[in-house]
C-alpha cells in the first residue's frame, strides 16, 4: 500500500525571543551606540521630511521611520570592511553604517565628540537626498540610490529587489577573494516575491556564499499586506526550501536585532554560508511622506496605536534606565549630540533666508556635470603589429574564444567565467570554453538556469573587484536578466556618480540560420545600445574577436561581445605567438574598398555583403563594405563612416536583426545629422522582417536578407536610388 514518509527540514527556522535581561549580555557602549544611531537615524529622516514639505527634497522620500532598530543593530555588529546592500527605504542602514565606518576604533558617543568625519558622512547624506553637489553621488542619486563603498555601502536600489543580486556577488567575492567579510542584503516584504532572490537565494545556498538576507518585515509593501501577498505570515520560513537556517526576531527591539545578527555574523565567518533573518516591524508613515498609512484605508488607526507603543526611540532608553545602563542626564545627552548632527547637516545644505530654508545656488551640481561619468575612460589600446605570414596560424572563431579566454585568466587570477553548461560537455554547450575546465576548474562555474540571478551575481562581484566573463547561451534568454543588465549594471556607474565600475564582459550567441525559431534568435545588437552605460562589439573574425576580448578586458564598463553561431567553425589567421594583441574599440574595419557606395554591417553579415559586392564589381560597381565591429552608438567608428561617404555620397546598412529591433534605424538617423552635405540620396536600410524568425528553412529563409536582396539594395544604392 502507498504511503507518505516525513521528510526532515533541511534548515532550521527559529523565533529569537528577548527579555529584558538580555541587555546585560551586550556591552553598555555598544547599546548606548546603538541608541544613539536609533535617535540620529529618527531624527535625520524626520529632517528629511521636513525638507520635503518645504519642496527642497526632489523626487519620493521613503524613511523608514519606526524601523531604526534595524539600521542600529547592522552598523553596531557588522565589522568596516563588512558591507550592506540596501532598497529604496535606505537612508536609516546608510548613514548608520557610514556612521559606523568613518568614526574611530572605540568611538562611544557619551564620551567622544563625532570626528569631522563623520560629520561629513551624515552632511553628504543629506545633501545627496537633496540631490545636490556635495552629497555621495553628487546628486544623481538622490533618496533611493545612494552609494559610498568605502563605507562599505553598496549601493541603496529603487527596484524593489533589484539590489539583492547584486550584494549576492558582492558577498561571492568575499569567499573567491579569500575575505572573510561578509554582507547584508536587506529588502522589505515585498521584495522577497521577486524572482531575483529566488535566483540567488539558491545559487548562495550552492555555494556557500556569506550573506545575510535580512527583510524587513513591515507588514505592507505600499498598501498591499503581506496577508494578500505571501502564502506564510512568517517569511523567514521560506527559506527553508533552499537549505538556509533563519530565524524570526522582533525587528522593533535593537537588542533582538544585535542578538541574532552577533550570532548570525560569527558563524558565518566560521563556515562561510548564507543566513536568513526576518524582523518583524513597523513603519509609522506611509510609503512615502509623513501621512499615516490609516489615512489611505490599507490599515487601520488602532493597529498603528499599537506599534507605537513599541517605537524603539522610546522603549529602548526606559529600558536601559530600568536596568541602570544609563542616566536620564546620558540619555538626554545622546539626544542632544544626535540633533547637533543633523542640525550641522541641515545648515551645511542650507541657508535661513528669514524664517526659510532655502538651498543656496552653489549647492547645485553643475549643469555640464550630467555627462560625467557614463562611461569610464578607455585606456589607451597596445597596438600589436600583425604578424607575417610564416608568424600566423590559422584557428576557427570558437577557438579563438576559448583561447583568449583562457588567456585573459592566466593573465588575471581575478577573472571567473559563470553560465550554464561552461565547464561540462568538454567545453560548453557549443566549445567556447573548451580547455579551461582542465587549467583553472575553480574559476570556471556552471550555474543554474537563473539568468537573473547569475547575471546579477556577475555583477556585484565585478563591482568589488573580480572581473566576469558571463556567457548568456542565447541573446533572447538575457531578457530574463534584463533589470540586472540595464537598470543595475548599465546604469548604477552614472547613478553613483562615477563611484562605482563594472568591468563585466557578457558573451552571447547569435543562432539565426538555425531554425531556432523567435525565442532563441534575437540579434541584442540594437537592444542593448539603447542602454548607454554598456560597449558592445560583434567581431566578424579570429583575430578580431581576440583583439576585441582584450580590448574589453581593459575596460572598466560592461561589455557585451556578440557572436555568431554560424562564424564558429569559420578560420581565420592570428598571430602565432601571442594572444594578448588588442583591436581598438570604437575602430571600424574597411574590409573592401569602393567608391560608388558605402555598406555598414557587422558580425555574419560581413560575408555575404563581401560575396554580394565582389560579384557586382563585376559589372562594374564599386562598393565599400565596413565592418563595424563597435556597434553601440557612442563608441561607432563615425570618422571612418564619414571618410567613405565623402567619397561615395550613398550609404546602405545591412543587419540580420528585425528592422524595428536593430541598430540601422538609429544610426541612419546619427549619420545624416552628421553626415548630411555627403548624402546624395536618403540612407537605404536593408534588415530581417519584423517579426520572430520562423523554425522553418525556408520560412527563416526569407525572414533574413538573402545575397540577391543584398544585390538589389547594392545596385540601388550605387545608383543613389534609395
Amino acid at each position: 500500500m502507498a504511503r507518505l514518509i516525513p521528510l526532515s527540514a533541511p534548515a532550521a527556522c527559529n523565533r529569537l525571543e528577548v527579555s529584558d535581561s538580555d541587555l546585560a549580555s551586550i556591552e553598555r557602549d555598544a547599546l548606548v551606540r546603538m541608541l544613539w544611531l536609533v535617535y540620529l537615524v529618527r531624527d535625520f529622516e524626520t529632517a528629511v521630511l521636513d525638507l520635503k514639505d518645504a519642496d527642497l527634497v526632489h523626487g519620493p522620500a521613503h524613511t523608514s521611520v519606526g524601523q531604526e532598530a534595524v539600521a542600529a543593530a547592522i552598523a553596531e555588529v557588522l565589522r568596516k570592511d563588512d558591507m550592506v546592500g540596501s532598497t529604496h527605504r535606505a537612508h536609516g542602514h546608510f548613514v548608520a553604517k557610514a556612521l559606523a565606518y568613518y568614526a574611530p576604533e572605540g568611538f562611544q558617543p557619551l564620551r567622544d565628540a563625532l570626528t569631522p568625519a563623520m560629520q561629513i558622512a551624515v552632511d553628504r547624506t543629506l545633501a545627496e537626498i537633496m540631490g545636490l553637489r556635495d552629497g555621495w553621488c553628487g546628486g544623481r542619486g538622490g533618496s533611493m540610490h545612494l552609494y559610498d563603498g568605502k563605507s562599505g555601502n553598496l549601493g541603496s536600489n529603487a527596484i524593489v529587489g533589484g539590489g539583492i543580486p547584486l550584494a549576492t556577488g558582492a558577498a561571492w567575492a568575499q569567499r573567491f577573494l579569500g575575505k572573510d567579510s561578509l554582507v547584508v542584503s536587506v529588502f522589505g516584504d515585498g521584495a522577497i516575491n521577486q524572482g531575483c532572490f529566488h535566483e540567488v537565494a539558491n545559487m548562495a545556498a550552492l555555494w556557500d556564499i556569506p550573506i545575510i538576507y535580512l527583510v524587513e518585515n513591515n507588514l505592507y509593501a505600499v498598501g498591499t499586506s503581506t496577508d494578500i501577498s505571501s502564502c506564510l505570515g512568517d517569511l523567514a520560513q521560506r527559506s527553508l526550501s533552499y537549505g538556509i537556517d533563519s530565524v524570526i526576531v522582533d525587528g522593533m527591539n535593537p537588542v533582538a536585532l544585535y542578538l541574532a545578527l552577533k550570532e548570525a555574523t560569527e558563524h558565518i565567518r566560521q563556515e562561510p554560508h548564507p543566513y536568513f533573518i526576518e524582523a518583524k516591524t513597523y513603519r509609522f508613515y506611509h510609503h512615502a511622506g509623513r501621512i499615516a498609512g490609516s489615512a489611505f484605508g490599507y490599515r487601520d488607526k488602532q493597529e498603528e496605536d499599537a506599534w507605537l507603543t513599541r517605537d524603539p526611540v522610546h522603549v529602548l532608553p526606559q529600558k536601559m534606565m530600568a536596568a541602570g545602563l544609563l542616566t536620564d542626564e546620558e540619555n538626554q545627552a545622546l539626544i542632544k549630540c544626535a540633533q547637533e548632527a543633523v542640525t550641522h547637516a541641515l545648515d551645511y545644505c542650507t541657508i535661513m533666508e528669514g524664517s526659510k530654508r532655502i538651498i543656496p545656488e552653489a549647492k547645485w551640481p553643475a549643469a555640464d556635470s550630467v555627462l560625467d561619468n557614463v562611461r569610464s575612460q578607455m585606456p589607451a589600446p597596445v597596438n600589436t603589429p600583425v604578424a607575417s605570414s610564416e608568424e600566423q596560424k590559422e584557428i576557427t572563431y570558437v577557438q579563438a574564444i576559448s583561447s583568449v579566454t583562457l588567456r585573459a585568466m592566466e593573465r588575471d587570477p581575478r577573472v571567473v567565467v559563470l553560465g550554464e553548461e561552461v565547464a561540462n560537455l568538454r567545453g560548453g554547450a557549443y566549445g567556447a570554453t573548451k580547455g579551461i575546465k582542465e587549467v583553472f576548474p575553480d574559476r570556471l562555474i556552471n550555474t543554474p538556469i537563473s539568468e537573473t540571478g547569475f547575471v546579477g551575481i556577475g555583477g556585484g562581484a565585478a563591482a568589488v573587484g573580480l572581473h566576469p566573463v558571463v556567457e548568456i547561451m542565447f541573446p533572447d534568454f538575457a531578457l530574463m536578466a534584463s533589470d540586472q543588465l540595464f537598470n543595475q549594471i548599465g546604469k548604477l556607474r552614472h547613478m553613483y556618480g562615477g563611484q562605482i565600475s563594472f568591468p563585466y564582459i557578457l558573451r552571447t550567441r547569435v543562432a539565426i540560420g538555425y531554425g531556432y525559431g523567435g525565442q532563441h534568435s534575437m540579434d541584442p545588437a540594437g537592444f542593448f545600445a539603447q542602454f548607454p552605460g554598456w560597449r558592445v562589439v560583434a567581431p566578424s573574425t579570429p583575430y578580431d574577436y581576440i583583439g576585441l576580448f582584450n580590448t574589453a578586458m581593459t575596460c572598466q564598463d560592461p561589455v557585451l561581445i556578440m557572436e555568431h553561431g554560424l562564424l564558429y567553425a569559420e578560420k581565420g589567421m592570428v598571430p602565432a605567438d601571442s594572444l594578448d594583441f588588442q583591436v581598438p574599440y570604437g575602430s571600424a574595419n574597411v574590409v573592401r574598398e569602393g567608391t560608388d557606395l558605402t555598406v555598414l554591417t557587422y558580425l555574419y553579415e560581413v560575408r555575404p555583403c563581401l560575396a554580394a559586392a565582389e560579384e557586382l564589381a563585376q559589372s562594374g560597381l564599386s562598393v565599400e563594405v565596413i565592418d563595424l565591429r563597435t556597434v553601440d552608438y557612442i563608441g561607432m567608428d563615425y570618422e571612418t563612416i564619414g571618410n567613405s561617404l565623402h567619397k561615395t555620397g550613398s550609404l546602405l546598412i545591412i543587419e540580420q536583426a528585425p528592422y524595428s529591433l536593430g541598430i540601422g534605424g538609429r544610426l541612419a538617423d546619427e549619420v545624416q545629422r552628421r553626415f548630411f552635405d555627403f548624402l546624395d540620396c536618403p540612407v537605404g536600410r536593408l534588415s530581417g522582417l519584423d517579426l520572430p524568425n520562423p523554425v522553418s528553412r525556408r520560412l527563416e529563409q526569407v525572414v533574413v536578407p538573402s545575397i540577391s536582396q543584398i544585390k538589389t539594395s547594392m545596385q540601388q544604392g550605387a545608383q543613389h536610388r534609395f
